[in-house]
């Protein structure tokens, strides 16, 4: 199948401005500054859990499309990992004791309802997801494991994708896979807001998460 540059390249194009500042939002902030507590991060991990719920059940719906079912692979999927890294961090009442915030739960409720449409935005969050994790979640990775003081790989599921040449065959792959699809100039700029609008809600998301400064002295 021929390879198109259009799709991926606006992707990262148009949504640079929003990736840099998600990144340095809220408790993504804190993360990187190294000032997160593990009740935060746990936080943070719950309503990741429910995005992904959502999103991975919408991709296995949505199966029978060849422009979902490309960017959907076993290699990826995240929800087992996460909820193992929760009950590890936590402990088996995550599911009850951490609550999800609103930004994740109308982004749940926004890739449910994409399940339904005979649409292929739904490309866009997967995008935005995965490919994220591929890339700055493996020095989240790192970061996680010295901020928290975790020892081994106790915690760190989540960012575990295999050794640093499997985590680039599949960023390649999911690349190529953004390459081949046969979208029209329209559908590509669908995907493309679609993308933002995801950005724009995981800043939102990492706004809420955030802890309350801790009072001067």
């Amino acid at each position: 199948m021929p390879l198109s540059t259009e799709l991926p390249e606006r992707l990262r194009q148009e949504t640079r401005d929003l990736h840099l500042l998600s990144e340095r939002s809220g408790v993504m902030a804190q993360l990187l500054a190294q000032r997160l507590e593990r009740s935060a991060y746990c936080s943070l991990l719950r309503s990741l859990h429910a995005i992904y719920a959502a999103l991975e059940g919408s991709l296995v719906r949505r199966q029978s499309d060849p422009l979902v079912a490309a960017l959907h692979t076993g290699a990826l999927v995240r929800e087992a990992s996460l909820a193992s890294d929760l009950s590890a961090l936590h402990g088996p009442g995550w599911r009850t004791e951490l609550a999800v915030a609103p930004a994740a739960h109308t982004f749940a409720h926004r890739l449910l309802d994409l399940a339904r449409r005979p649409s292929p935005v739904l490309v866009a969050h997967a995008y935005v997801r995965y490919l994220g994790d591929l890339h700055g979640g493996q020095i989240l990775k790192k970061l996680v494991a010295k901020v928290l003081q975790l020892q081994g790989d106790a915690g760190t599921a989540f960012y575990d994708f295999g050794d640093e040449a499997r985590v680039h065959e599949l960023r390649l792959a999911f690349r190529r896979a953004l390459a081949q699809m046969p979208v029209t100039h329209d559908e590509v700029d669908l995907i493309v807001a679609e993308a933002r609008w995801s950005f724009e809600q995981h800043v939102l998301l990492f706004e809420q998460l955030t802890a309350p400064a801790a009072p001067s002295v």
